[in-house]
Formats: structure tokens, sequence, C-alpha cells
């Protein structure tokens, strides 16, 4: 078969007419006069201009997320729909998907009760109810993942809460609901079978569906670039389609012809019960397709084999258009289509291998940092030694162990457990050998221009590469990983530093940013409130993806005022994710630390970083109390002065007057959320306060910030920053003047 056709051109051109659309204007500009004149070079070739404009102004118009339709919070409102997704668990709630009459989805869901039934939701069910209608919630802070624009790729923008399971009634299934119960009757027979700690990876490998693996695997295998390997795609289906057509053919069951028409009517079910994942339906889709052209006996180039299936699939549902996998799932692929005549430059399988794994490495790399921020270099090597131990060793053992399960169930316990044990040792060296070894790479977010330059350079590696042109292939190869370590150098020759308060809901985290990177430190560190098993989830999804995001990959200096959960709770998620230099307390905290990374501060000390000097105005003697012995810190950045309080109370505010009568500030983190122990007429008379900063969950039980502390404020006409309306707010300063800014819009009036 041919491997390069030309149809690749104008799916690109489809492609590249949606990612110029979803681009800030300057770049939409740039990318259109670059379209202008490309056509106008080519302006004899009629035909292929036609083509190619109308498959880009298609790509313009129809890939882009539309925007949130105008909307109001509605109580106890009635609806009817079709349930149009299989029931999904998390830890708090059931959801599905609902789609009503006119077309419009909502995200349907019921928070679970300890004693409370299960709800059944097949797909498929026609269903009325009665739920509270809420917009669903977006991003909060840079850097973290925003659920809203996820759901909205697929045109979902409002959720609908269920009060009980007796508030939806629901009636009728489809055939695909018979089949996601025949998928979920199979896992369950398969997990009574088999080694119960293999079962996981049998799940995750064989059926799509990696929940059951432990949290710290899954963050190893994306920590490594190696979630691909978990996800079920190309790999999984070439093993399943090529396993299952030797079996049929070989053993003499079925004729080639025979084997693959059996096939094709095996794949879309197979793609249902390998969890219908976009990598899964583009590999099942590409094998069907050619099992058919081989059937018909119609040769077509795999890169317009691949171009048509990602076509189609964008046309059937664009929301794929938007998804990580989808768009990882086909660079890698299209990437190495395009460079098998650089793999046949080489006949030693291990260099094969390397091969494969850089291509697929870089291909992506772009991507990688634009949603996860980071890279690990150790992850060509790990990719090299683990993708091809998965592929001919351990996914091909999963088939065994899933066939013995059903046809020679005695033996599927033992058989199981062996494969198990060599799992294990294989992850356990594997993870011993990155521990020592894990250097990652932490760029930040990068902009479209640096995603746009660095494709560049790639490209012009793999066209080098192709014609054996190796040292400009490597120069190539060079310019495109410089491009990132120029822009990750950044920081460090900018005079511009930044203070932000994190949105981590009823809690405190501030990451302050100095200039030229001369020093990074954090004042406190919330953690979730202590009923949620999850104790890393603040730390994990809203405090490290944003230093990441800001190219942070190690702190100076942690300061926690005090020991609550709200200020602390995030310390140890930390400690052991990222480096950081010292743990600064006070003398009287009495939470957990780190013998050789802590150091104590009181009243009357100074903590250098850098060329900035933080004060310590408290505490100087134990008061029994957490929040009495908060560390109260105050300092000089970008031409204002700062007041950092953590939760003292009224008491502690007039000691912190009388010990210092002449003190001022500019910025006042305002004390306790906004609670009435703290921030006395007295305290805002001395201060002056031009801005306050409150920290505090949305809705929050305790009723924060109170009413007469905002008034106070307001009186004064103090601007007020708060996290539960404005979400995350920082100041971004040069020299001795800067600007403030709020993620989510300001509006001084907002209720």
């Amino acid at each position: 078969m041919m491997w390069k056709g030309i149809w690749h051109v104008p799916v690109l051109a489809f492609v590249l007419g949606g990612v110029t659309a979803i681009q800030s204007i300057a770049i939409q500009l740039v990318m259109g006069f670059l379209v202008v004149v490309w056509l106008f070079i080519h302006r004899k070739q009629t035909y292929w201009c036609f083509i190619l404009a109308s498959f880009f102004i298609l790509g313009w118009s129809y890939l882009p997320l539309h925007e949130s339709p105008p909307f109001e919070t509605e109580k106890a409102r009635s609806f009817q729909g079709t349930l149009s997704s299989n029931r999904t668990e998390t830890s708090h709630t059931y959801q599905t998907i609902i789609k009503t009459s006119d077309g419009t989805g909502f995200i349907l869901r019921l928070f679970k009760e300890e004693e409370g039934p299960v709800p059944d939701w097949p797909h498929g069910a026609s269903c009325v109810g009665v739920g509270d209608v809420e917009q669903i919630e977006g991003a909060r802070n840079p850097g973290n993942f925003d659920y809203k624009n996820y759901m909205a790729s697929k045109g979902i923008y409002q959720q609908i809460t269920l009060a009980s399971p007796s508030d939806l009634e629901c009636e009728g299934r489809s055939f695909l609901s018979y089949l996601f119960e025949f998928r979920k009757n199979m896992m369950d027979a398969l997990e009574e079978q088999v080694e119960p700690s293999l079962y996981p990876w049998m799940r995750a490998l064989l059926f799509g569906d990696s929940g059951e693996l432990p949290e710290d695997t899954l963050f190893w295998f994306r920590k490594f670039n190696l979630a691909h390997v978990l996800a079920i795609s190309g790999l999984h289906v070439g093993l399943t389609v090529g396993g299952m057509y030797l079996v049929l053919f070989r053993s003499g069951v079925a004729t080639r012809r025979q084997a693959s028409l059996f096939l094709m009517f095996f794949l879309p079910f197979y793609i249902v019960f390998a969890g219908s994942a976009p990598s899964v339906i583009r590999a099942g889709s590409m094998a069907l397709v050619l099992l058919l052209f081989s059937f018909l006996k119609i040769r077509i180039p795999l890169s317009d084999l691949l171009s048509v299936t990602a076509f189609v699939l964008l046309l059937l549902n664009p929301s794929y258009f938007h998804h990580i996998g989808f768009q990882f799932s086909f660079l890698v692929t299209f990437s190495l289509i395009l460079s098998l005549p650089i793999l046949k430059q080489y006949s030693n399988a291990v260099l094969q291998s390397a091969v494969i794994s850089l291509i697929s490495q870089l291909s992506i790399l772009s991507l990688q940092v634009h949603y996860f921020y980071e890279f690990q270099p150790l992850s060509l090597f790990v990719n090299t030694v683990l993708v091809p131990y998965f592929s001919f060793v351990f996914i091909p053992l999963l088939f065994l162990v899933f066939a013995c399960s059903f046809l020679l169930p005695q033996t599927a316990g033992p058989f199981s457990s062996f494969v198990f044990q060599l799992h294990e040792n294989v992850m356990d060296v594997s993870k011993g050998v990155t521990f020592y070894m894990d250097i990652p790479w932490v760029i930040g977010a990068v902009p479209s221009s640096v995603i746009l330059l660095y494709s560049t350079c790639f490209i012009l590696m793999v066209i080098c590469w192709s014609k054996k042109k190796r040292i400009t292939a490597f120069l190539a190869a060079c310019g495109a990983v410089g491009v990132l370590m120029i822009y990750s150098a950044i920081p460090y020759f900018s005079d511009k530093g930044a203070v932000t308060m994190l949105d981590v809901g009823q809690g405190d985290s501030f990451i302050i940013e100095l200039p030229y990177r001369s020093g990074v430190l954090m004042i406190d560190a919330a953690g979730p409130p202590t009923f949620q098993k999850a104790g890393d989830e603040t730390a994990k999804q809203i405090i490290l993806p944003f230093l990441k995001s800001r190219g942070i990959h190690q702190l100076d200096a942690l300061i926690v005022t005090h020991e609550d959960q709200d200020h602390s709770g995030s310390v140890f998620p930390l400690f052991r994710e990222m480096q950081i230099g010292q743990l600064v307390v006070s003398p009287f905290y009495e939470g957990e630390t780190i013998a050789d990374k802590t150091e104590v501060i009181e009243a009357g000390d100074v903590l250098e970083i850098g060329s900035y000097r933080f004060e310590v105005l408290h505490p100087n003697e134990d008061q029994n109390d957490a929040n009495h012995n908060s560390l109260v810190l105050a300092s000089e950045m970008g031409g204002k002065r700062w007041l950092f309080t953590g939760d003292v109370p009224l008491e502690v505010e007039d000691e912190i007057l009388s010990g210092h009568p002449d003190i001022h500030t500019d910025v006042l983190k305002v004390g306790h959320h906004g609670s009435r122990t703290s921030t006395s007429e007295s305290f805002l008379e001395q201060l002056s306060v031009e801005y306050a900063w409150i920290s505090v969950g949305r809705n929050n039980r305790y009723g924060h910030p109170h009413e007469e502390v905002t008034q106070r404020l307001e009186e004064r006409g103090t601007v007020i920053f708060r996290t539960d309306l404005h979400g995350a707010v920082s100041y971004i300063f040069s020299g001795q003047s800067g600007t403030f800014r709020t993620y989510l819009p300001y509006n001084a009036s907002r209720e």
C-alpha cells in the first residue's frame, strides 16, 4: 500500500482553518495574510486553490466553539429528553447527558447518598423530571482545567441537579444500552476470575476504562508521556485485529476474505466495548476502512486514509477537534506515516523503536506543553523501553488471560497472578530508575506563535531527515527545542513580578513571583475540606497547574501562617511534587514539618528573598490558638505596601497597631476570609487601605465575608477583590507601578 497521497493537504487546510478561528485577532490576520499570499503564488492552479480555500473556510466556520447561549439559574425546572450517554460515576455524583427535544444538551447529575439507590439511567431512555438548572462552572484560576469549555466543545452549557432519584422517571432504552450492559457484565465476570491487582490493568487496556488504576500510577504515566499506552488506540486495535485475523486465517477457520468480512462486522462492537474514546474511534475507523478497501481490492495511501477518517469524524462530531486524545492520536499517527521514509533508513529494530519514540514525542511536544506546561526529557527513553514491552509482551498476555478466564476459567487465577507479578517487577524497575532521573522541564503556558515556530522547525526536520539530510534535520530539531528553551528562559530576563491570590475555595494561597525570577514564594497552601477523601486535590487541580503554567518548577519558600487545613492542607502534596527551598513557620506552629527544610520566624525577624524583604510583625508569644498565632507579614512590592494577616482576630490587630503605630498599607489581605472577628474599624483607620483582597469560598457555610466587614471597607472607598466573585486576582508590577487583574470579569457591584 502507498504511504503518501494528496488528500491530507485539503484536510490540513480544514484543520488550519479551525485552528486560526480560535486565535487572537492578530494571529488571525497574520494567518489570513499568509493564506492569501499562498493562494496568489499558486493562482495558476485554480482547481487546488479553490479546494484548499473552501476547506479552510469550512474549518474556520465549522470547528470553533460556539458562544454560550443566554442563561439564568432556575430552581425546580421541569424537563424531558433522551439520555445520550452511559451513566458515569464520580467521587460525589452520578452523571449522564440528557438531550431535550430541541437538541439542547444538559449534564444530569445526582449527588450520592451513603445508603441511597444507584440510578439505572440506561442509554437512549426517554425521561421526564424536575431539577435545578445552573450554568456549568468554568476555570477560576489561570492554568486550571476549564470544564466549562470542555463541555461547551460538546455543545453542553448547563447542568441539571436532581434532589433525589425519584425526581427522574425514565422508560425504554437503546440498542447501545444493551451493548453497554453486556460490556459491564463482561468486566464484572472478568473481575471474579482474575488476580485482583491485575484486573484494573485489564479494565484499562482491554476495555478503555482506567478509573480503577491507582491515582499515583496514572500520574506517573502522564508524567512520562505514557498516557497513550493506557488509552486504547492504534496499538491496541492493531493487536486485536491482527491477532484475530491470524487466528481465523492461520487456523483454517476462514479464508482471507471471510476473516476480513468478520472483522469488519466485529470492529463497531469492539469500539463500543473499548470505551468509544476518540482515539479508539479513530483507530477502529481506520482499521474498518482499511479492511473494506482490502476486501474490495482498492489501494489507498495511508495518509489519505488517515486524513479522510479525520475529516469524516470531525464533520460528524466537531467536538473531537477540541479533544486532547483525538489531537494526540491523529498527530502522532500522521507524523509516523509521513516519517516512513525515515524508518526505512534503519534496519535495526532497536533503532527503529528509538526513532519512532523520538518522532512521536517531538510531534506532540508543543501540544503537550500547551496543555500540561511541562515536558519530561526522560520520557524519550521510557517510551523506547516500555512501549515495546506493552505492545509485544503485556497486552498480548492480557488477551491470553482474558481468553483463559472464559475458556479455561480454572487456569485464569494462577496465570493472571503470574502475569501480574511479571508486570509489577517491570513497573517497579521502571519507577525506580525514573525516581533518580526525574528532571521535568517546566516551560509554562506557551502562546500560539511559539507553537507555530516549533511546528515549522519540526516539519522541516522530518522533511530533511526523509531526504537523508541528517545535519540539516538535526539543526531543525535543535531549532524546535531551542524555541521552547528561549521561551522558558524569558522570566529570568523580565523585570515584571506578580502577586497572585488563587481561588482555592474557603482557604488561602498566595503566589509571589519576583522580577527576573530572583525568587518565588508562597504564603499558605490551602487544602481541600477535611471530609474529602483526596487530600491532594487542591494541590493537583489548582495550585500545581497554576505554578506550571507560569513556568515555575520550584519555590524558594513556602510560608505557612498557621496549621489550619484551609492554610496548610496542601503543604505535603506540594513537597512531594516539586522542589521547595524551605518551609517557613512560626515557633508556635503545631502542624507537621520537615526537619531539614523548616525555618522558624517570629515578630521582629526579616525574611529576605532576592532583593525583597518580608517583615514579620506577629507572633512574639504563644497565644494558645492557631488563628491568634498566625504569622503576619509586611512587604513592599511594585510601589505598594502589602500586609498578609493570616487569620488573626481583632485582639491581634490591636497588638499590631500598638507595636507599630506608624504602620500603613496599600493592599490588605483581609483576615480570616472576611469574618467579623477580624478587620476592625480602628485597624482600617490606621492602615489607610486602598485595596482589600478577600480569599473566600463561594456560598460558604460561614457566610464569609460578613456584611459588616465589606461595609467598613466600602465606606472608606477601598476597592475589594474577592475570589468568590472574581476568581484568581493578580497584581502585575514592574518597578514602582503595576496593574490589578482578575481572572473572571471584574464588576465591583457583583452580588
